[in-house]
């Protein structure tokens, strides 16, 4: 027999872990996740710090900072204080002892909680007055306006009261208020809650025993919320100056007559209950107050709701003309006090009739058309200027430089950093190799060269490097020991700048190594003590950073300026509480736009101006008038600088911001009426039509481009769906004016009519952004019929040479664009100039202008000949081809392209379309044969003309 200790032992059972071992795993673990998530937020908190303190903005960073904490502290401190007071009182108030018909509930609370009572109340206050302090910190920019507020120097017509007080201490007084309502109900919660606990109330069937001494405790509460709602109605009153109920915004006839007795009424009501709640205490019966309060319910929906709109029905709208004219001129006024629309200057205008002398004695006008359209052309600014891996060309500004000898409109491109075509994809390649963008593209808008293209150049920077861009994202670390690509044709030198934030020491390279969740921070050979990251880095976002208080246009433009590329931004003040001034339309905002928000007021106050190659960022007050930037300068004193101080020469790049202006063109539309014509709208204006961008189509577009290459979203007015003319850049000529041409932005009106079938032109307006009368507005004003926009487009569409040109191209597979339809005053007389374009794989080619006078249209492939078609006898030249000879027609016919006296034109256009095909493909080799290029280009217009010239004659 065998030993038992020779006997296999029994495999034992791995042990269980213990339920506290459990929970001690548990604990460690959220212990971790949270000390992980606190020390990213604190690695966060600091490297926010780092970034504004590089920026030399940490006076914003803790002025903001500090606001929210002050909100935060005193709303979380005034609610644990109510709270703890009352839950006090309560205790004094309770029974020694609890009764014997206690409810269960109550008797099981105290045997759990009984000896942590007290900790238990204070904790349950504490997490209720954090809650509720959070959204007051939100309101840190009401709290700023209310504390710094000034006077906009103007009373409301209403309660004569200044505006300043509607803009910045209304709108924190009706926060507080509502919030000490909501804050004092949930005490009179926690309040009733701590009675019953406490045997103050105890809960019976059918009722509740309330002590006597509880029941005052309540009425006191309930007195003070009843305060609080009448000094609610008091700060209605001065709410009703911006009601949208009816036919303008304001207080009309109909909220004065009814609703603000009404809420007069309800004022008093609220004063009564609470004297009743108080009166209560001596009486002991609360019948009345709960009486009254019912009334008080009936009143508000009757009152508030019910009279008004009887009113507005049975009296305003059968005489509504005679009831709202008083309102409807405060409105009026109010609105383009605003708007900006109050100092609009009105110039009567008559054009008449052109000769081909009168248009040779005016040529610079003509001169200064735009041929080339941001929208259409930006992809072949690409093709040509940004195939570069890593860049990208995503955007074309129009702006004014001296070129070719004379100051001129001028198309601006950056090839900006492209992280998706980045060659190295790796973390080094993507953060410290590829860290910028490289140069500045120009062209003139209103020259080209023979072979189409435009006439491109470098604009001259002493640092080409574009670290700081509107397009670009992510960080990059710069003065490190791994090479940065160079810019093409500059030589390969490290960083010299001071944009970003020096990682000098390890605690920073660690906190943002957690802050980005990027280890690669941490552990890179490459990063030295020198380097430096540079973070936030497209430019709208700086901006934003800085003053999130600002509203910020969509599309910064670079400038060119002694050697730097700097990059503007319009940056606008707005409110929605200007008393009576009616909410702008935003219909014809690009959904991405700054101001596409709820405003009845703006201003284009702050010039936002970013150095590209070290992101030095700086904010040029421009409007020294305006309350809310006056405001806004008192909080942060130190933020804004006066426009004088200005670098010389960047006023001349300076430009009207298209988005305010799109604002003030819709609202001046109708508000450039006299009160006693508002309302029938007699002699209103609407923004003219737009015409189609192709051949064909259909007006009433859902999205248009707008002139600086931009999808807009719901280009539409508020009266009919049809697409509205975009406003575009130009050098103005002021019509009978022999000063230089300003560079301005223009747009067009029509006579309003309900079924938007008046196409007739009224009158144009024209905004100015030269540096000696930036920002006037001058309305031109029609004294005769002239063809409005859409009129001259189609009847141009329908002439029977640009028809077939356009139909011969489309069989060719090309497309058709057009670009802006430009109105050119000439010596008295009008002209209508459209850039024609003829894309094919995605790629557009400026190839004719169509220009038309009286009814009558014509396209060449250059200006000069198209002049000679339309007046005969014309011996100017416009100059707007550069590079070929002039002749006749603007051209020259080669020997050797083949064609015979028995082609047709659609043989001749056929031919020309192959040669333009073969000189695209001469572009396409590796490398370019420009020569054969240019030589097919020659050929093929050479051949358009003559199939224009042949049309003309079967004509």
């Amino acid at each position: 027999m065998r030993d038992p200790a020779d006997l296999p032992s029994r495999l034992r059972r791995p042990r269980r872990v213990s339920d506290r071992g459990r929970m001690v795993l548990i604990i460690v673990a959220v212990v971790l996740v949270v000390l992980l998530l606190a020390s990213r937020a604190i690695a966060g908190f600091y490297v926010d710090y780092l970034w504004h303190q590089s920026v030399g903005r940490t006076d914003v960073f803790w002025g903001m900072l500090g606001s929210k904490a002050f909100l935060f502290g005193l709303f979380a401190l005034l609610f644990v204080l109510l709270s703890v007071l009352n839950l006090l009182i309560a205790d004094r108030l309770a029974p020694s002892t609890l009764s014997t018909d206690t409810h269960p509930a109550v008797t099981r609370f105290h045997e759990v909680f009984g000896h942590r009572m007290r900790l238990v109340r204070v904790v349950a206050c504490a997490v209720l007055g954090l809650m509720v302090a959070v959204p007051a910190s939100g309101h840190w920019q009401e709290w700023l306006l209310f504390r710094n507020s000034v006077n906009f120097g103007k009373n409301d017509p209403q309660f004569s009261t200044d505006i300043g007080f509607y803009v910045f201490r209304l709108p924190f007084l009706v926060f507080l208020f509502d919030w000490l309502f909501i804050a004092v109900l949930l005490v009179l919660v926690i309040t009733v809650a701590a009675h019953v606990l406490s045997g103050g109330v105890v809960i019976t069937p059918p009722m509740p025993k309330v002590r006597r001494a509880t029941k005052a405790h309540f009425a006191i509460l309930l007195s003070v919320l009843a305060l609080l709602r009448a000094g609610g109605y008091w700060l209605e009153r001065y709410q009703l100056t911006t009601e949208r109920r009816g036919y303008v915004q304001g207080a009309l006839y109909a909220v004065l007559k009814a609703q603000l007795p009404a809420v007069l009424l309800l004022m008093l009501i609220s004063l009564l209950v609470a004297a009743l709640f108080l009166y209560s205490i001596r009486t002991g019966s609360w019948r009345v107050p709960l009486v009254a309060c019912a009334l008080w319910l009936v009143i508000a929906l009757f009152g508030g709701v019910v009279y008004p709109s009887v009113i507005q029905a049975l009296v305003v709208n059968p005489n509504e003309k005679e009831r709202e004219a008083p309102y409807i001129a405060r409105n009026i006024e109010a609105t383009r006090d605003a708007l900006g629309i109050s100092k609009v200057t009105t110039v009567p205008i008559t054009f008449g009739d052109l000769t081909a002398q009168k248009v040779a004695g005016d040529l610079s006008p003509v001169r200064d058309t735009r041929l080339l359209d941001p929208a259409v052309m930006l992809r072949r600014f690409t093709f040509d200027k940004g195939q570069v891996a890593g860049l990208a060309i995503t955007d074309l500004d129009v702006d004014r430089y001296n070129l070719n000898g004379r100051v001129q409109q001028a198309l601006v491109a950056a090839r900006e950093l492209d992280l998706k075509n980045v060659a190295n994809t790796s973390w080094q390649g993507t953060h410290l190799i590829a860290t910028h963008g490289c140069g500045l593209v120009v062209a003139p808008a209103s020259q080209v060269q023979g072979n189409n293209r435009p006439i491109y150049s470098e604009l001259p920077l002493d640092h080409p490097e574009l670290y700081y861009s509107p397009s670009i994202t992510g960080f990059a670390v710069v003065k490190t020991n791994t090479t940065e690509k160079p810019c093409q044709g500059s030589e390969t030198a490290p960083y010299a700048g001071t944009g970003g934030i020096q990682l000098n020491s390890a605690m920073r390279r660690f906190a943002f190594a957690l802050s980005f969740f990027d280890y690669n921070l941490w552990g890179s050979n490459s990063i030295t003590e020198t380097s430096r990251i540079q973070w936030v880095r497209n430019v709208r976002d700086r901006a934003e950073k800085i003053a999130p208080f600002l509203h910020f246009d969509t599309d910064p433009y670079a400038v060119a300026l002694n050697g730097k590329a700097l990059w503007v931004i319009d940056a606008f003040t707005t409110t929605d509480q200007y008393p009576y001034a009616q909410d702008a339309d935003r219909s014809q905002l690009d959904s991405t736009s700054g101001l596409n928000h709820v405003f009845n007021y703006v201003r284009n106050s702050v010039k936002v101006v970013i150095d590209a190659y070290d992101g030095t960022i700086t904010f040029y007050k421009m409007d020294t008038v305006d309350p809310i930037l006056k405001a806004w300068s008192n909080a942060f004193p130190d933020l804004f600088v006066d426009s004088s101080k200005m670098p010389d020469g960047l006023k001349d790049h300076l430009r009207y911001p298209e988005d305010l202006f799109r604002i003030q063109t819709a609202a001046y539309a109708r508000y450039q009426l006299a009160p006693s014509a508002f309302f029938e709208r007699t002699g209103a204006w609407s923004v003219a039509q737009g015409p189609p961008s192709e051949p064909n189509a259909k007006a009433a577009a859902a999205a248009t481009v707008t002139t600086d290459g931009q999808q807009s979203a719901s280009n539409v007015s508020a009266e009919s769906t049809t697409q509205r003319f975009i406003p575009y850049y130009t050098m103005f000529h002021t019509p009978g004016s022999s000063v230089a041409p300003t560079f301005s932005i223009l747009r067009p009106f029509v006579p309003y009519s309900k079924d938007d079938t008046r196409t007739e032109l009224q009158s144009f307006m024209v905004a100015s952004s030269d540096p000696a009368t930036y920002g006037q507005l001058t309305a031109y004003s029609l004294t005769a019929t002239v063809d409005g926009p859409t009129v001259v487009a189609n009847n141009a569409e329908t002439d029977g040479t640009i028809s077939q040109t356009i139909t011969q191209l489309n069989q060719q597979g090309s497309t058709v664009r057009y670009g802006d339809l430009q109105l050119v005053p000439v010596d008295g007389g009008l002209l209508y100039v459209r850039p024609f374009y003829v894309v094919g794989d995605n790629l557009a080619e400026y190839r004719f202008m169509i220009v038309s006078y009286n009814a009558r249209a014509v396209i060449d492939s250059s200006l000069t000949g198209a002049l000679k078609k339309l007046f005969p006898g014309f011996s100017g030249e416009v100059g707007d081809r550069v590079g070929t000879t002039p002749s006749d027609t603007g051209s020259t016919v080669p020997t050797d392209t083949g064609n015979t006296t028995t082609d047709t034109p659609a043989d001749l256009l056929n031919k020309a379309q192959k040669l333009f095909d073969e000189a695209d493909a001469a572009l396409a080799q590796k490398p370019a044969d420009f020569a054969t290029y240019q030589s097919k280009q020659a050929q093929a217009r050479a051949l358009i003309e003559q199939a224009l010239k042949a049309l003309k004659t079967s004509g």
